[in-house]
C-alpha cells in the first residue's frame, strides 16, 4: 500500500493542472469499449496483498491494547524534571491514564471506542484504495507518457 501513497499524493497535486480545459485538438481520445485495456496483473496482486477484514480487525485491537498501555505509562518522573520540583509520591506515581481520566472519567471506553471506529475507516479507505489504485496508476502512467512525447518535441538548440 505504501508505493500507491505517493502517487495518489501526486495526483492530488497535480489535479488542478490536469482538470484546466484543454482545446479540442489536444483533448485525449477516450478508449471505445472494444478498445478498453486489458486487466493489469498488478491490480491483482495488489488486491491479493491487501489484509482481510480479520487481519484489519486484528490490528485494530492491538492499537487498541497499545495505547491502553500507553495509558500506565507514568508520567511523575517526567513532571519532576520539566517543573523542577519534587513531586508527591501520589503524584510521582500517576500515570498517562490517570491525568487523562482526571477530567474525562470515561476515557478508556471512549479511547477504545475511538481505535474501533478507525478500524474501521481503515478497513474501508483499504478496500477504496484497491479499487482507486488502478485508476490513479493508469492517469499517472497517462502522465507521464505525455510528459515524454512533448519533451521528444521540444526542438534541440544548435550545438556550437
Amino acid at each position: 500500500m505504501r508505493k500507491f501513497l505517493i502517487p495518489a499524493a501526486a495526483l492530488a497535486l497535480a489535479a488542478p493542472a490536469v482538470a484546466q480545459h484543454q482545446p479540442a485538438s489536444q483533448a485525449p481520445v477516450k478508449p471505445s469499449a472494444s478498445t478498453a485495456p486489458l486487466p493489469d496483473p498488478r491490480d491483482e496482486e495488489m488486491r491479493r496483498s491487501m489484509p482481510d477484514p480479520a487481519e484489519v480487525k486484528a490490528m485494530g485491537e492491538v492499537a487498541a491494547r497499545a495505547m491502553e498501555a500507553m495509558m500506565d505509562v507514568p508520567i511523575g518522573p517526567l513532571r519532576e524534571a520539566v517543573e523542577g520540583r519534587k513531586l508527591s509520591r501520589r503524584e510521582r506515581e500517576e500515570t498517562l491514564g490517570d491525568v487523562a481520566r482526571r477530567d474525562d472519567p470515561n476515557f478508556k471506553d471512549r479511547m477504545r471506542d475511538q481505535a474501533q471506529v478507525a478500524t474501521v475507516a481503515m478497513g474501508a479507505l483499504m478496500e477504496q484504495m484497491v479499487n482507486i489504485a488502478p485508476v490513479l496508476r493508469n492517469t499517472l502512467e497517462d502522465v507521464v507518457r505525455r510528459t515524454e512525447e512533448a519533451a521528444r518535441q521540444v526542438p534541440q538548440r544548435p550545438r556550437k
